[in-house]
């Protein structure tokens, strides 16, 4: 005689498999590279990339909110009722366990939003391996360059300004790009390749750095710095900005210095290396 179909092993098997995959994506989405780090390197693990892997979280989380819901409502739903029933009157006869999980909860939920120990220590540790990832000399110009068009791109320090010259060089490099609007991701994406090495087409890693000359540096204003080495000072604005550094165009850079809390050396240093690029 043929078995009918058992539900109740159905749903039991899909929760054990859900809640491994939310295991294991939950981990490894724990450690993974910030997005900006993941999306320029087309970082992967186990084949799937950061994006994969939120997906495979987000879809077996739905998943196991389902099941677990038909398991309640519909296998055992007379049971759960009972089971439920009786445990609230337990409950309210003698309200300790209830107060206390609740009050452990809150201490969860609080201690995580006020960064407190040792939540933060959980939270620092992750950041700490993230962050690991990222390679200080192989960084996006800016956060997210992969999302931006040949237009937009063209219009960073050095890059000319002229996104049909961007097109020529990874034309040349025997790239298939189709528009000035798309983007470096999408490039990317067409010719099987990574951002990061789109990227290398259009600007080849510098020997040197541009250097500025010291004398009288922090008179100047952003303006005359951009005029003397050539390129525009919207564009340095916006690669400042980028960098969590506020500035106007006619602003002395010993101001924007002092206003941002970064020495001059090292102010000095970041804008070499925006104008070398």
């Amino acid at each position: 005689m043929k078995k009918s179909f058992n539900w109740r092993v159905f749903v039991s098997f899909g929760l054990f498999i859900a809640l491994f995959m939310m295991l294991i994506s939950g981990v490894i989405l724990y450690i993974s590279p910030p997005g900006r780090v993941a999306n320029w390197t087309d970082w992967q693990m186990i084949g799937l990339t950061k994006r994969g892997w939120l997906n495979q979280h987000t879809i077996f989380g739905f998943a196991f909110v389902i099941l677990s819901l038909f398991h309640l409502f519909f296998i055992n739903w007379k049971a759960f009722l009972s089971y439920l029933k009786s445990k609230t009157a337990q409950g309210l006869k003698s309200p300790g366990e209830l107060i206390a999980i609740i009050i452990l909860s809150s201490i969860f939920g609080l201690g995580t939003y006020l960064d407190m120990q040792p939540f933060s220590t959980v939270i620092k540790f992750g950041n700490t391996i993230s962050n690991s990832w990222e390679r200080k000399d192989k960084a996006a110009p800016v956060a997210h360059a992969e999302l931006m068009s040949l237009v937009e791109l063209s219009q960073q320090p050095g890059l000319g300004g002229d996104p049909e010259v961007l097109i020529t060089k990874l034309k040349k490099a025997k790239l298939i790009v189709t528009s000035e609007k798309e983007t470096i991701a999408e490039i990317a994406k067409a010719n099987g390749i990574t951002a990061e090495q789109v990227y290398a087409f259009i600007a080849p890693p510098e020997k040197g750095t541009h250097k500025l000359q010291g004398e009288g540096f922090g008179r100047k204003t952003l303006q005359q710095i951009a005029d003397e080495t050539g390129v525009s000072a919207t564009s340095l604005q916006l690669a400042l900005r980028q960098k969590g550094i506020e500035a106007k165009t006619d602003d002395l850079l010993r101001d924007i210095a002092k206003n941002n809390n970064i020495e001059m050396s090292k102010f000095k240093e970041l804008l070499e290396t925006m104008i070398s690029r």
